[in-house]
């Protein structure tokens, strides 16, 4: 366990920072957050926030903004919406066709313009595009993916977290979860964003590089288990998704056993 980041500070020159759970909870920003940005300014530290929304990186500029994290304090930020557009505009998904049959939050169809896609009706589908959760829950989706399912549609995700935190502290169901259901059934996803190691080899290339980065998010499954896989160091921020399973030091052994994982560090908020 560390107190801050002052105990790291001069270990990395590069701070992969998670959104979600780290910096705000989708309302302000954390004070400690902000002071924490402001410590690695003025340490010359590389800053990226690197997001498993499936917004774009621009789109991002202005939620923080209004968080009150200003441009400033921190280099760029990259999604996996940024991950899924550049796999579109690349030509990996040629084969699923144009036809999308598309989950989205708040009615926001701009994705489909960004990706040079069709909304389409579900029998009229050539694939599932899944942006979102404005249903509620995953089994108001279960029908369209049984369906999906009998035609052997596959499912592109842009945002694989399985649930977020809210500024009120609840959890709420992100589109990874309607992912995961589907392929528990059997079938055909298309994963983006944390943990895959296509988004860290993105990042690296967006800061030009580094020589020794540490990853900073509050999910096992994604931060930590990305940072791994992409052979980095890691910090857990111990406050945020898991909060609930976490009593003590041997609970969070015991949680980290359970998602196969190792953090390098870990700390209750992200702070300096």
């Amino acid at each position: 366990m560390i107190n801050g980041l002052k105990d790291i500070i001069d270990t990395f020159d590069t701070f992969i920072l998670d959104q979600w759970g780290v910096l705000h909870n989708g309302g302000n920003a954390f004070p400690e957050a902000i002071a924490a940005l402001t410590f690695l300014k003025s340490h010359n530290k590389k800053v990226v926030i690197l997001s498993n929304s499936g917004k774009t990186g621009s789109f991002s500029y202005g939620r923080l903004e209004d968080s009150g994290i200003t441009r400033d304090l921190y280099l760029d930020v990259l999604t996996s919406g940024d991950h899924m557009r550049q796999n579109f505009a690349s030509g990996k998904f040629q084969h699923l066709g144009k036809q999308a049959l598309h989950f989205t939050w708040d009615n926001d169809h701009s994705v489909i313009d960004d990706c040079g896609l069709t909304e389409s009706i579900r029998d009229e589908a050539s694939f599932i595009l899944c942006c979102g959760v404005d249903r509620g829950d995953v089994d108001a989706y279960m029908d369209d993916l049984a369906f999906a399912y009998q035609h052997n549609l596959e499912l592109v995700v842009s945002n694989p977290d399985l649930v977020a935190m809210t500024p009120e502290g609840t959890l709420k169901t992100c589109p990874g979860a309607i992912a995961n259901a589907y392929q528990k059934m059997g079938g055909t996803v298309h994963w983006h964003g944390k943990p895959q190691k296509e988004i860290y080899a993105m990042c690296k290339e967006l800061v030009g590089g580094w020589d020794n980065a540490i990853a900073v998010g509050d999910s096992l499954e994604h931060d930590i288990a990305g940072a791994n896989g992409a052979n980095i160091s890691s910090l857990f921020i111990t406050s945020g998704i898991h909060t609930k399973a976490i009593s003590n030091e041997k609970s969070i052994v015991n949680l980290c056993d359970e998602f196969s994982v190792k953090p390098s560090f870990y700390i209750d908020w992200f702070k300096a």
